[in-house]
């Protein structure tokens, strides 16, 4: 997951805005309008306080204003519930159709199905694109794309603030040829956490599939545990499993992350589904 730090001192009394008395304090934003936001609410938020999907906040203040926690803004593109873990999104790989010149320099048509989405969903997200003959990588923000079994992803636009409207800087500089790879990587979109993915976070409270939203990424959070199989012990590092719990391991496990991915129980926990605090940190600091 990337990262965008940026240093908010926040120390709001009001328990809507993640001061005293929030959920018992744990789930600092759980009920505000900023857990499930539209397209449209996060484009007030992002044009009122400059928000960018990656930006990473922490609290500031003492501790009964919550201070030491830190929180990122995402994009959720799963259902989430409170507490679950979520992993970075996965990326689609796929290949350029191009065998009548639908791949041009600034337009990258795929055999990406995207016919069951929405038109461009996947704008903000980019694509890269191993053309042959490239002299350098190829990977561009996508700014539109198609619903479409052929998927075409546009990276330029015209810019008709220059004369005759030619293509903005952001063209390719190879055109993809037939079944070249192509890859479209997903920055700032998160999952529910699976069996095999690493988590970076956790869902303050109920999100649609396709909303913005906030998750914590490091402090005193909220964690949904289970603890059938290995028991969850105080101090112990847990690990992400399926459905965006967080399990046991055994202190040797090849999953167990002790760096970037941090989960440590505050209570011992031997049950399934049970949300449980913990100390966690998701930064790599």
């Amino acid at each position: 997951m990337l990262y965008h730090p940026k240093k908010i001192d926040y120390t709001s009394p009001a328990s809507a805005q993640g001061g005293p008395g929030v959920q018992k304090q744990i789930t600092h934003y759980f009920g505000t309008p900023y857990i499930d936001m539209t397209a449209a609410t996060w484009a007030g938020v992002s044009a009122a306080i400059g928000a960018r999907l990656g930006d990473l906040w922490w609290l500031g203040g003492q501790a009964p204003a919550n201070g030491g926690n830190a929180f990122m803004f995402v994009k959720a593109t799963a259902g989430l519930t409170l507490g679950q873990l979520v992993a970075t999104a996965l990326p689609t790989a796929t290949t350029a159709h191009n065998p009548g010149g639908e791949s041009t320099t600034s337009v990258v048509t795929t055999h990406y199905d995207t016919s069951l989405l929405a038109a461009n969903c996947e704008v903000d997200n980019w694509v890269f694109v191993n053309a042959t003959g490239a002299a350098l990588p190829q990977l561009r923000r996508i700014k539109a794309n198609t619903s479409a079994v052929l998927s075409a992803h546009t990276v330029a636009l015209r810019d008709y603030l220059r004369p005759n409207s030619p293509l903005d800087a952001d063209i390719f500089d190879t055109v993809a040829t037939d079944n070249n790879p192509v890859c479209i990587i997903r920055p700032h979109n998160v999952i529910v956490n699976t069996a095999t993915t690493t988590p970076v976070g956790v869902a303050l409270g109920t999100v649609t599939s396709g909303s913005y939203t906030i998750i914590q990424v490091a402090g005193l959070a909220c964690v949904l545990t289970t603890g059938t199989g290995t028991a969850l012990s105080v101090n112990v590092p847990a690990v992400g499993a399926a459905a965006g719990v967080a399990a046991g391991s055994a202190a040797g496990a090849a999953n167990l992350y002790t760096g970037a991915s941090l989960i440590l129980p505050q209570i011992a926990n031997a049950a399934a589904n049970i949300i449980i605090p913990c100390y966690v940190n998701f930064t790599g600091q």
